[in-house]
């Protein structure tokens, strides 16, 4: 049985008082005060309305653990249950992969693609799992001989990798490295006395790195080859333990760490390149509520960071740095793993088997007033006779793939102004018709693959 994200500690404290939420196999760690979890959660959700957070089911009700996206469109999701699942239009719908393997019956909680093909995902039982066609099909690769459970993985390129979690019973930290696309992998020495467990990583290139655990943070400058311990560099929590779950830098100096302790400190900022760290306060600790599970930054400015228990979730975010955070959506979802492409999107895994995402940039050249309307709805361009430039616009209620196309007489397409994902809002957007000549045109409203309306217009020049 696979435990993730919250590393299994010595002493256990089963809460009969989560009997009423008909969820199961929650266990609660008293040295850190955080919790794990291994069955998928049944459970509505609810947001505040703070913002725009959309869930999808996915392919399995399994909690899911991490997502890895190689491009707008294709992405990967491992979970806990004994498979993964990808999707091929940007999370919309997935499609689920089951290794059917009865000798390793565990979850998954990394995985990492470098192109379309290849990727390696991580579990139980030490588990590595190679695909070269897209996710299609595992090959089982083999780590060193030992029992223990992987929590992440990351490859620089095709042929380097570190998968990193735990080994034997106490348990202690485990690292192992490839050099050759995971052919073999290799231990490499990171123990350090009274750490247990390792869980995120963050690197910067191939040499210098960042691997985050429980009562250990380790950093490395020549690729593992030797690790030194800055877990003495976070603020000691009154026992002395601290599950440092996730790690994150917007660049050398400035970075974040997601964490649990007794005292709910669980979101640990450097700016000096994690010589020091402190606690930044947030509305998650201030609710009483203890652990982060994942946090991401765009910039040193702009981040998320995740919440997730038996009973509460939270998704909160931050555009001054993590000195004032606000809650995005709050709900009963575990809310479990972060994950952002290119600035453009993000998102969250969740329990059973849900998977929140939302915009971040809208596409460049519209103007969007975050009203939200109930309806889609195209409007008459205007002006309209018009020489050069009209204006054009349209609703969306809700989260939505969005196309406007302007097409001549003939039904060719002239000109594409809006396609892609667009917030809830009423947006206008400009059509400058210079390079084209005089004559009737129409526009088109597309949206979610259905066609909203469609107007005339007349260009005179």
């Amino acid at each position: 049985m696979i435990k993730f994200k919250v590393l299994p500690c010595l002493i256990y404290i089963i809460f009969s008082t989560l009997a009423s939420l008909s969820q199961s196999n929650f266990i609660y760690n008293n040295e850190c005060g955080n919790w794990s979890y291994d069955n998928s959660i049944s459970s509505n959700y609810s947001s505040n309305g703070a913002t725009v957070w959309i869930p999808v089911t996915s392919a399995t009700n399994a909690q899911i653990t991490d997502i890895f996206f190689i491009d707008s469109l294709k992405g990967w999701a491992a979970h806990t249950g004994m498979g993964v699942e990808g999707t091929t239009n940007s999370g919309f719908n997935w499609t689920a992969t089951s290794f059917n393997d009865t000798t390793f019956t565990t979850g998954f909680n990394g995985i990492y693609f470098i192109n379309n093909n290849t990727g390696w995902t991580v579990g139980g039982a030490l588990q590595i799992r190679k695909s070269t066609d897209g996710g299609a099909t595992w090959v089982r690769q083999i780590p060193p001989p030992i029992a223990g459970i992987l929590r992440s993985v990351f490859f620089i390129d095709a042929n380097t990798g570190y998968a990193a979690g735990s080994k034997s019973f106490p348990y202690i930290p485990f690292i192992c490295k490839t050099t050759n696309g995971g052919a073999n992998w290799t231990e490499l020495n990171a123990s350090f006395a009274g750490a247990q467990e390792l869980n995120e990583q963050y690197w910067f290139n191939s040499t210098t790195g960042w691997i985050a655990g429980y009562d250990v943070l380790l950093y490395t400058t020549n690729g593992g080859t030797s690790f030194s311990n800055f877990y003495t560099n976070v603020p000691p929590s009154g026992n002395g333990h601290i599950d440092l779950l996730a790690i994150n830098f917007a660049n050398s100096m400035t970075g974040w760490i997601g964490a649990a302790n007794l005292e709910r400190h669980n979101v640990y900022k450097t700016t000096n390149g994690g010589a020091n760290w402190f606690f930044q306060n947030n509305p998650i600790s201030q609710g009483g509520m203890n652990q982060i599970n994942d946090i991401m930054f765009i910039s040193p400015d702009t981040g998320w960071a995740v919440h997730g228990t038996p009973a509460t979730g939270a998704i909160m975010f931050t555009t001054d740095g993590g000195n004032n955070w606000t809650i995005q959506e709050q709900s009963v979802n575990w809310f479990d793993c972060l994950h952002i492409y290119q600035n453009k999107k993000a998102w969250c895994g969740a329990s059973a088997g849900r998977i929140w995402y939302t915009l971040i940039q809208e596409p460049l050249g519209i103007t969007h007033n975050q009203e939200i309307p109930k309806e889609f709805k195209l409007e008459q361009n205007y002006p309209n006779p018009f020489n050069p430039v009209t204006s054009f616009k349209f609703q969306v209620p809700r989260l939505s793939g969005v196309k406007i196309a302007v097409f001549d007489v003939l039904g060719r397409e002239a000109a594409t102004l809006v396609n892609g994902e667009l917030k809830p809002g009423i947006y206008e957007v400009n059509w400058d018709a210079s390079n084209y000549p005089s004559g009737v045109y129409f526009y088109k409203l597309t949206a979610e693959g259905n066609v909203i309306d469609t107007k005339k217009m007349i260009l005179v020049k």
